[in-house]
């Protein structure tokens, strides 16, 4: 088993390392997952601010592309160097892992934040990207709806899931 606070791996009842007790994994609401990306966008958003200012007069394309480099970079570096949290999941007390509850691997950091982030580009470009894009990302959104581990599209992409930190 993993320890859902310190990702140590350990057997009994309680993580040696930082004296957690065990228990199941409890995964994340969708409230609580929407929030945590509100917070992250709010953390984002004087940078991507700027981004626009300076770029999108010039070239929209590259006010697009520097946007994704710098929401992709938040989000895996976020994710690899601080156990699977970025500012808005620490905020709102969850944390990404892997499936089976194990921490979450540059791998994985890198392919969920890279196919959230080809669903919000593709949604914001213009031609027939667009409405492609804006559908799948509103999906990917919804989706911890009505899935039974509450994986969006990028967590089933990237083999992760949501959960509860425990205080």
């Amino acid at each position: 088993m993993f320890c859902t606070e310190c990702g140590t791996q350990y057997e009994g009842q309680q993580c040696q390392a930082c004296n957690a007790g065990s228990g199941r994994l409890e995964l994340a609401g969708w409230w609580q997952r929407v929030g945590a990306s509100l917070l992250d966008g709010i953390v984002l958003l004087p940078l991507l601010i700027i981004v626009g200012i300076v770029l999108v007069r010039a070239a929209p394309i590259a006010a697009t592309l520097v946007g994704f480099v710098v929401e992709f970079l938040y989000l895996s570096l976020m994710w690899t160097k601080r156990n699977g949290q970025t500012v808005g999941a620490k905020a709102l007390g969850i944390r990404v892992v892997a499936a089976d509850g194990s921490p979450m691997t540059s791998e994985m950091a890198y392919r969920r934040a890279a196919v959230l982030q080809l669903f919000t580009t593709a949604s914001s470009m213009t031609w027939v990207l667009r409405p492609l894009g804006s559908v799948a990302l509103i999906l990917n959104v919804l989706w911890p709806l009505w899935d039974p581990q509450k994986q969006t599209l990028h967590d089933k992409a990237a083999g992760t899931i949501v959960v509860k930190v425990k205080n």
